[in-house]
């Protein structure tokens, strides 16, 4: 679910999504991984300017090919829109922890403003 929101495939995203929660997969763990990959995002993207995959892994406590990966996922990222996506994952890990009425609609939304976000347009 979350490769597919982070990589702007919506569609695919929800799919799996939908997928996963007739499987009786909880909302909350859906979010909390959302939420890692977008760190992941953030902190490789301000840590590894100039080093190798495994100097920002030591760094960050990572290990070198989740580097890889977080780099090549930030690319088509910009910072606005990685900040408007984290809020979303913010305000769905709220909504599924009891603050709103349909946790499968807040992750839904979660995916579809990072989806979006990913893509170039504003949510």
């Amino acid at each position: 679910v979350a490769d597919a929101a982070i990589a702007g495939q919506a569609g695919e995203a929800l799919r799996l999504l939908r997928h996963a929660i007739a499987s009786g997969v909880d909302p909350v763990p859906i979010v909390a991984v959302l939420a890692s990959q977008l760190r992941q995002v953030v902190k490789v993207g301000s840590a590894s300017r100039g080093l190798r995959s495994a100097e920002v892994a030591k760094q960050l406590g990572m290990a070198p090919w989740q580097v890889d990966r977080a780099r090549q996922t930030a690319r088509g990222w910009d910072p606005q829109a990685l900040g408007r996506s984290i809020q979303a994952v913010a305000a769905a890990d709220f909504d599924v922890k009891g603050g709103g009425r349909d946790p499968v609609y807040a992750v839904e939304r979660a995916i579809l403003t990072i989806a979006t976000e990913r893509q170039g347009r504003t949510a």
